[in-house]
């Protein structure tokens, strides 16, 4: 269901909860919160999300990064061609494997 601040929320887990913004005639957003940022060495994750980012190859497409407040690594995904029923679901479980592998990669490194 559309929330007040104009999005989709989607439940997947107890763990997983994405945020789905349509792009009108464009494609749709994707954007959830991948764990806590906890640690005051910002330099060692900046440099994380760098890597993981670069060329895309950990990401799977999508795009690591920080909320405004420095709370949360969040993880988005922008789908650029007009949303179909079989690209949102495509779209949708590429996202869910992207944050379940960068959940389990970033648990490994901390």
């Amino acid at each position: 269901q559309e929330g007040s601040k104009g999005y989709f929320e989607l439940q997947i887990s107890d763990e997983i909860r994405i945020e789905l913004r349509g792009i009108e005639g464009q494609g749709g957003f994707f954007r959830t919160n991948l764990f806590l940022f906890l640690t005051p060495e910002k330099e060692t994750v900046f440099r994380q999300l760098l890597e993981a980012n670069y060329l895309y190859q950990s990401t799977m497409g999508c795009v690591l990064g920080m909320d405004p407040n420095e709370k949360y690594i969040t993880l988005s995904l922008y789908v650029y061609s007009p949303m179909t029923k079989n690209l949102l679901w495509d779209s949708l479980e590429l996202f869910c494997n992207a944050w379940d592998y960068l959940k389990h990669n970033f648990e490994k490194k901390s």
